[in-house]
């Protein structure tokens, strides 16, 4: 016992010390349970409709290419990471086939371990040949389609760009001569078309095993260098010299119209509609133009002025609480550029490097 401690003390010591225990229990319980009751509530909170945990289900990949052939990927457009070194020639397309990454220079070139290794595989193709639109992955007909030098000037490949053979499935009766097709585009109900810049002629092919038949319109395309895409089931033509504009077929290419709001005479290097909801189209030095009730309208909201638009594309994100979020991206000369709202208003990613592609 401690020196002028008495025994009446040591309990009153005790009988406080206890107390001070039950106090300090009392509290840390109310702490915890007050901690816990705000994870609960925090964890079911949601921001714009989004888990705020932001876990997402089914994540994008996304690929884009600068002027000097470098190949960059993204998950999320804000981190990137670079697959393949520069090598001073420009991606001419970018495509996914399967599990595979291709991209195509003077000769495809084929990854098959997410961009870790690329080999070429093909050396036949059309230097003639539109860019982005000058092959084509059609799962229904488990087939990758590309504008060739080879035989009638398609080949395709069943494996997912790892082997090519020559299309032999032609109307030969009709077409006697080799039209070396430049560009591809499908439909949404599933038909397929090619179109050859040597002939000025349209191609369709209704299934896999159908043949390639010439389309003979009621009135045909101009005499134009012309690169097909879609919006829904209607076919697009877009003039690259800008001279005709952008041109679109409700009926497979039998009649053609076109949309008006472009600038006159300016080349247009990229059309695509991203989720079949609008049309953009990328212009050489007048930015992006969104086709709104019939005609187009400049829609450059956040890009840098005098911009070139290569290349468009279109990707999302699904949330594993089902919420979709879409993104449209565009490679343009001043940077990689992305919108949230369809093309409306853009955001810039990727600053002051010339991106030629994006996938």
């Amino acid at each position: 016992m401690w020196p002028g401690i008495g025994v009446a003390d040591n309990f009153f010591n005790l009988g406080k010390n206890f107390a001070l225990m039950i106090q300090a229990k009392w509290l840390r319980s109310i702490t915890i349970t007050a901690a816990v009751g705000a994870l609960l509530i925090q964890g079911c909170r949601k921001e714009n409709g989004i888990d705020n945990n932001n876990v997402i289900r089914t994540p994008y990949a996304l690929y884009f290419a600068n002027s000097e052939g470098a190949l960059f990927n993204s998950n999320d457009g804000v981190g990137y990471k670079i697959i393949f070194p520069p090598d001073g020639y420009v991606q001419r397309s970018i495509i996914t086939s399967g599990s595979n990454l291709l991209f195509i220079k003077r000769n495809v070139h084929l990854s098959t371990d997410n961009g870790e290794n690329f080999n070429p595989t093909d050396l036949s193709v059309n230097p003639a040949s539109a860019d982005q639109s000058l092959a084509l992955d059609v799962p229904g007909h488990n087939r990758l389609y590309l504008a060739s030098t080879r035989g009638y000037g398609v080949i395709f490949s069943g494996d997912n760009g790892r082997n090519w053979e020559t299309d032999t499935a032609w109307d030969y009766e009709n077409i006697p001569n080799a039209p070396l097709p430049t560009t591809f585009a499908q439909l949404k109900n599933g038909d397929l078309f090619s179109y050859s810049i040597k002939e000025q002629k349209l191609y369709k092919r209704t299934g896999k095993t159908e043949r390639w038949r010439v389309v003979v319109p009621v009135n045909r395309l101009p005499l134009q260098y012309f690169f097909l895409s879609r919006m829904n089931n209607a076919l697009i033509a877009t003039d690259t010299a800008g001279i005709d504009g952008v041109l679109y077929s409700n009926d497979g290419g039998v009649n053609w119209n076109r949309y008006a709001g472009l600038p006159g005479g300016v080349r247009l290097k990229a059309t695509y509609a991203p989720f079949d909801q609008t049309l953009l189209v990328g212009t050489n030095g007048y930015g992006i133009y969104r086709l709104q009730n019939g005609s187009f309208v400049p829609s450059n909201n956040g890009i840098d002025l005098n911009t070139t638009v290569y290349s468009i594309t279109a990707k999302s994100d699904t949330y594993k609480n089902e919420v979709v979020k879409n993104y449209v991206y565009i490679g343009t000369s001043t940077g990689l550029y992305r919108s949230e709202d369809g093309g409306q208003n853009w955001i810039k990613m990727y600053n002051n490097t010339d991106i030629r592609r994006v996938f």
